[in-house]
Protein backbone atom coordinates (compact mmCIF):
# COMPACT_ATOMS: atom_id res chain seq x y z
CA UNK A 1 0.00 0.00 0.00
CA UNK A 2 1.16 3.51 -0.73
CA UNK A 3 2.37 5.62 2.09
CA UNK A 4 -0.05 8.14 1.37
CA UNK A 5 -2.62 5.61 1.50
CA UNK A 6 -2.02 4.12 4.99
CA UNK A 7 -1.47 7.70 6.15
CA UNK A 8 -5.12 8.23 5.06
CA UNK A 9 -6.40 5.60 6.59
CA UNK A 10 -4.81 5.54 10.23
CA UNK A 11 -6.54 9.35 10.44
CA UNK A 12 -9.29 7.88 9.88
CA UNK A 13 -8.90 5.67 12.30
CA UNK A 14 -7.34 7.44 15.09
CA UNK A 15 -10.40 9.89 14.29
CA UNK A 16 -13.21 6.95 14.85
CA UNK A 17 -14.33 7.25 11.21
CA UNK A 18 -12.57 4.67 8.65
CA UNK A 19 -15.67 2.06 9.44
CA UNK A 20 -18.66 4.70 9.72
CA UNK A 21 -21.67 4.53 6.85
CA UNK A 22 -20.50 5.78 3.43
CA UNK A 23 -19.36 8.36 2.42
CA UNK A 24 -16.97 9.33 5.13
CA UNK A 25 -18.55 12.41 6.60
CA UNK A 26 -16.60 15.41 5.51
CA UNK A 27 -17.29 17.76 8.72
CA UNK A 28 -16.68 15.06 10.44
CA UNK A 29 -13.11 14.60 9.74
CA UNK A 30 -12.63 18.98 9.41
CA UNK A 31 -14.02 18.94 13.16
CA UNK A 32 -11.17 16.37 14.47
CA UNK A 33 -8.53 17.95 12.63
CA UNK A 34 -9.50 21.73 14.09
CA UNK A 35 -8.26 20.23 17.40
CA UNK A 36 -4.69 20.10 15.58
CA UNK A 37 -4.99 23.61 14.24
CA UNK A 38 -6.68 22.95 10.86
CA UNK A 39 -9.65 25.75 10.33
CA UNK A 40 -11.73 25.59 6.60
CA UNK A 41 -12.85 28.55 4.90
CA UNK A 42 -15.29 28.72 1.52
CA UNK A 43 -14.32 31.50 -0.17
CA UNK A 44 -15.73 33.16 -3.50
CA UNK A 45 -12.97 34.26 -6.15
CA UNK A 46 -14.80 37.36 -7.06
CA UNK A 47 -14.38 38.26 -3.09
CA UNK A 48 -10.91 35.87 -2.43
CA UNK A 49 -9.61 37.23 1.24
CA UNK A 50 -6.48 39.37 1.07
CA UNK A 51 -4.08 36.56 1.59
CA UNK A 52 -5.04 34.45 -1.54
CA UNK A 53 -6.47 37.17 -3.62
CA UNK A 54 -3.77 37.04 -6.04
CA UNK A 55 -4.10 33.16 -7.03
CA UNK A 56 -7.86 33.07 -5.94
CA UNK A 57 -9.09 32.06 -9.41
CA UNK A 58 -6.81 29.74 -10.56
CA UNK A 59 -6.73 26.86 -8.05
CA UNK A 60 -8.94 24.79 -6.28
CA UNK A 61 -7.64 25.72 -2.50
CA UNK A 62 -4.66 26.59 -1.39
CA UNK A 63 -3.23 25.99 2.38
CA UNK A 64 -1.83 28.54 4.59
CA UNK A 65 -0.21 28.10 7.48
CA UNK A 66 -0.26 29.52 10.69
CA UNK A 67 2.06 28.58 13.53
CA UNK A 68 1.72 25.07 14.45
CA UNK A 69 -2.06 25.51 12.52
CA UNK A 70 -3.91 26.27 8.77
CA UNK A 71 -5.63 27.61 7.17
CA UNK A 72 -7.28 25.91 4.38
CA UNK A 73 -9.31 27.76 1.53
CA UNK A 74 -11.79 26.25 -0.78
CA UNK A 75 -12.98 27.58 -4.06
CA UNK A 76 -16.68 27.43 -3.94
CA UNK A 77 -17.15 27.84 -7.89
CA UNK A 78 -15.79 23.97 -8.25
CA UNK A 79 -18.47 21.45 -8.40
CA UNK A 80 -19.58 19.62 -5.03
CA UNK A 81 -16.98 16.11 -5.49
CA UNK A 82 -14.32 18.27 -6.48
CA UNK A 83 -14.55 20.55 -3.37
CA UNK A 84 -14.60 17.50 -1.70
CA UNK A 85 -11.69 16.27 -2.79
CA UNK A 86 -9.87 19.67 -3.04
CA UNK A 87 -10.29 19.91 0.75
CA UNK A 88 -8.90 16.51 1.23
CA UNK A 89 -6.07 17.13 -0.78
CA UNK A 90 -5.08 20.30 1.40
CA UNK A 91 -5.41 17.64 4.13
CA UNK A 92 -2.86 15.55 3.03
CA UNK A 93 -0.79 19.33 2.44
CA UNK A 94 -1.12 19.73 5.85
CA UNK A 95 -0.99 16.23 7.65
CA UNK A 96 1.92 14.84 4.77
CA UNK A 97 5.58 14.68 6.41
CA UNK A 98 7.52 16.87 4.00
CA UNK A 99 4.90 19.38 3.01
CA UNK A 100 5.04 21.80 5.81
CA UNK A 101 7.48 24.38 3.92
CA UNK A 102 5.93 24.44 0.82
CA UNK A 103 4.69 27.56 -0.30
CA UNK A 104 1.13 27.49 -1.55
CA UNK A 105 0.80 30.97 -2.15
CA UNK A 106 3.39 30.91 -4.65
CA UNK A 107 2.72 27.89 -6.75
CA UNK A 108 -1.18 26.89 -5.36
CA UNK A 109 -2.83 23.64 -5.31
CA UNK A 110 -4.23 21.98 -8.47
CA UNK A 111 -5.56 18.71 -7.57
CA UNK A 112 -6.08 15.56 -9.81
CA UNK A 113 -3.92 15.84 -12.40
CA UNK A 114 -2.38 12.60 -13.26
CA UNK A 115 0.91 13.24 -15.20
CA UNK A 116 2.00 16.04 -12.76
CA UNK A 117 5.41 15.87 -12.61
CA UNK A 118 5.24 17.79 -8.39
CA UNK A 119 5.57 15.02 -5.95
CA UNK A 120 4.25 16.68 -3.43
CA UNK A 121 0.70 17.10 -5.80
CA UNK A 122 1.07 13.51 -6.31
CA UNK A 123 1.23 12.61 -2.96
CA UNK A 124 -1.57 14.64 -1.75
CA UNK A 125 -3.93 13.65 -4.59
CA UNK A 126 -3.07 9.60 -3.36
CA UNK A 127 -3.89 11.04 0.39
CA UNK A 128 -6.99 12.58 -0.80
CA UNK A 129 -8.26 9.49 -2.65
CA UNK A 130 -8.05 7.68 0.42
CA UNK A 131 -9.30 9.51 2.51
CA UNK A 132 -12.44 9.91 0.66
CA UNK A 133 -12.50 6.13 -0.63
CA UNK A 134 -10.28 4.06 1.89
CA UNK A 135 -8.67 1.82 0.23
CA UNK A 136 -9.40 -1.81 2.21
CA UNK A 137 -13.15 -0.56 2.29
CA UNK A 138 -12.87 0.23 -1.60
CA UNK A 139 -11.19 -2.94 -2.33
CA UNK A 140 -14.10 -4.29 -0.57
CA UNK A 141 -16.75 -3.17 -3.07
CA UNK A 142 -14.90 -2.92 -5.97
CA UNK A 143 -14.77 -6.90 -5.63
CA UNK A 144 -18.63 -7.45 -5.28
CA UNK A 145 -19.52 -5.51 -8.74
CA UNK A 146 -18.68 -6.63 -12.19
CA UNK A 147 -15.10 -4.99 -13.52
CA UNK A 148 -15.68 -2.03 -15.25
CA UNK A 149 -16.56 1.63 -15.73
CA UNK A 150 -20.32 1.47 -15.08
CA UNK A 151 -19.03 -0.37 -11.13
CA UNK A 152 -16.74 2.65 -11.25
CA UNK A 153 -19.81 4.89 -11.71
CA UNK A 154 -21.88 3.43 -8.62
CA UNK A 155 -18.44 3.58 -6.53
CA UNK A 156 -18.27 7.48 -7.51
CA UNK A 157 -21.70 7.98 -6.24
CA UNK A 158 -21.50 5.86 -3.36
CA UNK A 159 -17.99 7.68 -1.90
CA UNK A 160 -19.70 11.26 -3.42
CA UNK A 161 -16.12 11.30 -5.85
CA UNK A 162 -16.28 12.22 -9.37
CA UNK A 163 -15.79 9.99 -12.44
CA UNK A 164 -12.52 10.49 -12.93
CA UNK A 165 -10.70 10.51 -9.64
CA UNK A 166 -12.87 6.91 -8.99
CA UNK A 167 -11.64 5.82 -11.61
CA UNK A 168 -7.81 6.16 -11.15
CA UNK A 169 -8.20 5.09 -7.48
CA UNK A 170 -9.95 2.00 -9.25
CA UNK A 171 -7.00 1.58 -11.75
CA UNK A 172 -4.55 1.80 -8.89
CA UNK A 173 -5.96 -0.94 -6.72
CA UNK A 174 -7.01 -3.05 -9.59
CA UNK A 175 -5.52 -6.43 -9.02
CA UNK A 176 -6.13 -6.84 -13.15
CA UNK A 177 -3.68 -5.43 -15.34
CA UNK A 178 -5.59 -2.71 -16.54
CA UNK A 179 -5.57 1.20 -17.71
CA UNK A 180 -8.08 4.46 -17.43
CA UNK A 181 -7.35 6.67 -20.53
CA UNK A 182 -9.03 9.98 -21.39
CA UNK A 183 -9.84 11.20 -24.97
CA UNK A 184 -10.88 14.76 -26.05
CA UNK A 185 -12.88 15.26 -28.92
CA UNK A 186 -11.93 19.07 -28.89
CA UNK A 187 -8.63 20.90 -29.21
CA UNK A 188 -7.42 24.81 -28.60
CA UNK A 189 -7.38 27.66 -31.24
CA UNK A 190 -5.91 30.80 -29.55
CA UNK A 191 -6.97 29.55 -26.39
CA UNK A 192 -10.08 28.49 -27.15
CA UNK A 193 -12.21 25.05 -27.56
CA UNK A 194 -13.34 23.87 -30.83
CA UNK A 195 -14.84 20.57 -32.14
CA UNK A 196 -12.45 18.17 -33.74
CA UNK A 197 -12.98 15.19 -36.17
CA UNK A 198 -10.83 13.58 -33.80
CA UNK A 199 -10.78 12.44 -30.44
CA UNK A 200 -6.65 12.78 -28.85
CA UNK A 201 -5.86 10.54 -25.85
CA UNK A 202 -4.97 13.49 -23.23
CA UNK A 203 -3.68 10.92 -20.59
CA UNK A 204 -3.23 7.39 -19.14
CA UNK A 205 -2.99 5.95 -16.23
CA UNK A 206 -2.20 2.81 -15.45
CA UNK A 207 -1.11 0.44 -12.78
CA UNK A 208 2.18 -1.32 -12.40
CA UNK A 209 0.50 -4.97 -13.88
CA UNK A 210 -0.55 -3.39 -16.92
CA UNK A 211 1.86 -4.46 -19.48
CA UNK A 212 1.58 -1.76 -22.54
CA UNK A 213 2.49 1.52 -23.27
CA UNK A 214 0.11 3.94 -24.69
CA UNK A 215 1.28 7.29 -25.72
CA UNK A 216 -0.76 10.32 -24.71
CA UNK A 217 -1.19 12.56 -27.79
CA UNK A 218 -2.82 9.90 -30.04
CA UNK A 219 -5.26 11.13 -32.54
CA UNK A 220 -8.11 8.45 -33.77
CA UNK A 221 -10.64 9.48 -36.01
CA UNK A 222 -14.60 9.76 -35.14
CA UNK A 223 -14.94 7.36 -38.07
CA UNK A 224 -12.39 4.68 -36.78
CA UNK A 225 -14.02 1.48 -35.48
CA UNK A 226 -13.12 2.03 -32.42
CA UNK A 227 -15.95 4.62 -32.22
CA UNK A 228 -18.88 2.21 -34.00
CA UNK A 229 -21.53 3.54 -30.71
CA UNK A 230 -20.44 7.43 -31.27
CA UNK A 231 -22.46 10.13 -31.98
CA UNK A 232 -21.60 13.77 -30.85
CA UNK A 233 -23.22 13.22 -27.41
CA UNK A 234 -22.46 9.18 -27.13
CA UNK A 235 -19.84 6.77 -27.12
CA UNK A 236 -19.35 2.95 -27.21
CA UNK A 237 -20.37 0.54 -23.90
CA UNK A 238 -17.54 -1.62 -24.44
CA UNK A 239 -15.97 -3.87 -26.68
CA UNK A 240 -12.84 -5.49 -27.97
CA UNK A 241 -10.35 -3.56 -30.26
CA UNK A 242 -7.36 -4.17 -31.83
CA UNK A 243 -4.62 -2.03 -30.23
CA UNK A 244 -3.56 0.01 -33.78
CA UNK A 245 -6.87 1.89 -32.84
CA UNK A 246 -4.47 3.08 -30.23
CA UNK A 247 -1.60 3.57 -32.24
CA UNK A 248 0.26 0.18 -30.51
CA UNK A 249 1.71 -2.93 -32.42
CA UNK A 250 -0.31 -5.02 -35.19
CA UNK A 251 -2.00 -7.70 -33.61
CA UNK A 252 -2.15 -6.81 -29.68
CA UNK A 253 -5.78 -7.43 -28.68
CA UNK A 254 -7.71 -5.12 -25.76
CA UNK A 255 -10.99 -4.82 -24.69
CA UNK A 256 -12.04 -1.64 -23.99
CA UNK A 257 -14.96 -0.41 -21.65
CA UNK A 258 -15.80 3.66 -22.76
CA UNK A 259 -17.89 5.87 -20.15
CA UNK A 260 -18.79 9.27 -20.93
CA UNK A 261 -16.75 12.01 -20.24
CA UNK A 262 -17.68 15.51 -17.76
CA UNK A 263 -18.45 17.00 -21.10
CA UNK A 264 -20.00 16.23 -24.67
CA UNK A 265 -17.03 15.20 -26.68
CA UNK A 266 -15.05 13.30 -23.89
CA UNK A 267 -14.74 10.07 -23.31
CA UNK A 268 -12.84 7.64 -19.81
CA UNK A 269 -12.36 4.29 -20.35
CA UNK A 270 -10.41 1.57 -18.68
CA UNK A 271 -8.43 -0.51 -21.06
CA UNK A 272 -7.57 -4.23 -19.93
CA UNK A 273 -5.10 -6.80 -22.40
CA UNK A 274 -6.95 -9.42 -23.90
CA UNK A 275 -9.83 -9.72 -26.51
CA UNK A 276 -12.86 -10.77 -23.83
CA UNK A 277 -14.00 -8.86 -21.18
CA UNK A 278 -13.09 -9.35 -17.35
CA UNK A 279 -14.78 -12.43 -15.36
CA UNK A 280 -15.97 -10.62 -11.74
CA UNK A 281 -17.56 -11.65 -9.00
CA UNK A 282 -21.51 -10.07 -9.23
CA UNK A 283 -22.98 -9.50 -5.80
CA UNK A 284 -26.61 -7.39 -5.87
CA UNK A 285 -27.18 -7.07 -2.36
CA UNK A 286 -23.98 -5.82 -2.00
CA UNK A 287 -24.00 -2.82 0.89
CA UNK A 288 -21.88 -0.39 1.27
Amino acid sequence: MLDEFAAAENLLEKAGLLEVKLPIPLDAVVDYLGNEGLELRYYNPQEAPGPIKSIASTVDEVLVRQGSGALLFVNTDRPRTRQRFSIFHGIGHFTLPGHHGLNYLKRGCTPMKPLTNKPYERQADHFAAALNMPPSRFRHHMALLPFGMQSVEKLAERYVASIESAAIHYVTLATEPCALIRLEREHKENGLKVPDSHLKLSYKVSNPRFPIRIKPGIDIPLENELLWCCSEDEFLASGAINGEDLGLEPGICLWIDCFPGDHAGTVMALVYPGNKEPLSVIDTSMAM
